[in-house]
């Protein structure tokens, strides 16, 4: 100790591990002290050693290989983990181990045993902040058996982490290099405690030692001590750093964990929306295109938040309806007629078992039955969706019309009908997008989702386009949808022609009025629309139910 200021102070922790050092030298004197010491059983765990890992946690061999087909060309993934591995040697094993956490259906821990030093006083504490932040649940539900997004997610946090590496070392670590110094001992401890082993083995096959190699397994002993000693007193260091800095690490884990979690739900979303295979989340070619397609476009991007969503509502209504007598198309509801209750339901009916069961849902009006869905008078040929791209749309009311627009395109594939999209603004400003079955292609999709006019807003120019759609494309039968957030009037003339052509090809028009936080402009369009949905009256999902599921 030193007197600094009138005080007592302990040295610095290097200069304590040096004096431990000097002092315990001595440790042992006799073979007799070696052999009942704590030093002889340590020394006993070499004869056979764990091979130790900075992999925290464990993973099959088929997630190995999912992962290293993942990693497979990332170039800026390897200069990542390249550059922190100078800084701390089982930095690189941290991404592999946060993939897994997020990809692993039953996540696994090695033991502590089988860790380096580095990875117990790094790689665990900073895993533990990880699964504690308030993202995590959402990240692990995203990422989950899904390895295109945990992969994505994996490389972000270790991007994150990279960049925040000095600040993590020290607040975990301590004194620069702690970390480093206490693997280094770690080494040398392990070397030490195998060439003691080597020399007791020798002892036991030897009926008496000379003077020679009993110093020798005397020397060896005490040199396992120092290193022993020298281990415990830098690892009781980093244990206090710790207990001080938790606030700033998980400070530091939090940011690099909501980074991964908006990464993952970007890759989901874009997946999501676009893929020909929404649920396939590998790491194929497609997926990988697709992802930097949408990734440079600021418009794809704000569609994708909304389409994904749309696609499952979409999914979700096929899933949950069933063909049923002969054609007729019903969904499920609960209740208790008999006569529309499904054979499951009826089948509770012929055990005596099973009876109580029964009559307890009749009573509660909880079979699962039949519900037909009510006639509606709908063309069920072609969709053609009128969509407003004025510049007061421009933005999210702009976003959610387009991924309304491109739900009604997939809804006209799944049944081999033809789709068209009318873009439209002021009198001037009109495209016209169509989509025949099997005769497009992805990227003319993502075209026709970037377009966007701009300008005023006329009624009159979509009109007479859809209408000719009917008279020249083949377009009969239609449904007509149309979306607009603007106030605008119909000339009586196109009203008489939109009510003649609706006379002759029996189609409705369905209108959607973007009015959210300026309600009461419906007037523009009740004078040509059958129904009209507004956004200041309904949520956007379910109005999106609402066309999917008449």
């Amino acid at each position: 100790n030193e007197i600094e200021g009138g005080r007592l102070t302990p040295p610095p922790a290097d200069r304590r591990c040096h004096m431990d050092t000097k002092n315990r030298r001595k440790t042992f004197r006799t073979i007799t002290d070696v052999l009942h010491s704590p030093i002889a059983e340590l020394a006993a765990l070499r004869r056979k050693p764990t091979q130790k890992t900075d992999r925290v946690m464990r993973s099959s061999k088929l997630e190995d290989s999912i992962y290293a087909e993942l990693r497979e060309d990332d170039t800026e993934m390897d200069m990542t983990e390249n550059a922190a591995a100078q800084k701390l040697k089982s930095f690189p094993a941290l991404s592999r181990d946060v993939f897994q956490s997020l990809y692993s259906l039953a996540p696994r821990k090695n033991g502590t045993d089988m860790l380096t030093a580095a990875a117990q006083k790094f790689n665990v504490p900073i895993l533990d902040h990880v699964v504690q932040q308030d993202d995590y649940p959402t990240l692990k539900n995203i990422c989950e058996g899904r390895s295109l997004p945990a992969y994505e997610a994996a490389a972000e946090f270790t991007d994150r982490a990279a960049e925040e590496l000095d600040g993590l070392l020290s607040e975990l670590g301590g004194d620069k290099g702690a970390l480093n110094t206490l693997e280094k001992l770690e080494t040398a401890r392990d070397a030490a405690a195998e060439e003691l082993a080597k020399l007791l083995d020798a002892r036991a096959h030897t009926r008496e030692m000379t003077e020679p190699g009993k110093q020798a397994l005397i020397n060896a002993a005490n040199r396992l001590d120092s290193k022993q000693r020298q281990m415990e007193a830098v690892s009781q260091m980093l244990d206090t750093t710790m207990l001080r800095q938790t606030e700033a690490v998980d400070l530091a884990v939090s940011a690099a964990v909501q980074a991964a979690t908006e990464r993952a739900q970007e890759v989901q979303s874009i997946i999501g929306a676009w893929s020909d295979e929404p649920s396939n989340m590998r790491r194929t070619p497609e997926n990988l295109a697709l992802l930097e397609k949408v990734r440079k476009s600021t418009v794809l991007k704000d569609i994708s938040k909304y389409l994904g969503r749309f696609r499952e509502i979409f999914a979700q209504a096929k899933n949950n309806s069933y063909a049923y007598g002969r054609g007729e198309t019903y969904s499920l509801e609960l209740g208790n007629n008999l006569s529309r209750a499904l054979t499951s339901e009826l089948a509770m009916l012929a055990t005596p078992e099973t009876i109580p069961l029964f009559l307890r849902k009749y009573q509660q009006k909880q079979i699962k039955q039949y519900r037909r869905r009510e006639p509606v008078y709908k063309g069920m040929g072609d969709i053609i969706c009128c969509l407003d791209e004025s510049g007061s749309t421009e933005g999210e009311a702009a976003a959610w019309g387009k991924a309304v627009a491109m739900t009604l395109l997939e809804i006209a594939a799944e049944s081999r009908r033809s789709f068209a999209l009318i873009h439209f603004a002021g009198s001037s400003s009109c495209q016209v997008d169509i989509f025949r079955p099997g005769e497009y292609t992805l990227e003319d999709k993502l075209t026709a989702a970037e377009t966007f006019l701009g300008g005023g807003t006329n009624f009159e120019r979509p009109i007479r386009e859809a209408i000719r759609l009917m008279d020249t494309e083949g377009f009969e039968k239609a449904d007509v949808v149309f979306i607009t957030d603007g106030e605008c009037e119909l000339p009586d003339a196109c009203q008489q022609e939109l009510q003649a052509a609706q006379v002759a090809y029996h189609f409705t028009v369905t209108g959607i009025l973007l009015d959210e936080g300026h309600a009461g402009m419906d007037f523009s369009l009740k004078p040509f629309c059958q129904k009209i949905y507004r956004t200041s009256e309904l949520a956007e999902n379910k109005i999106v139910k609402a066309l999917i599921i008449p």
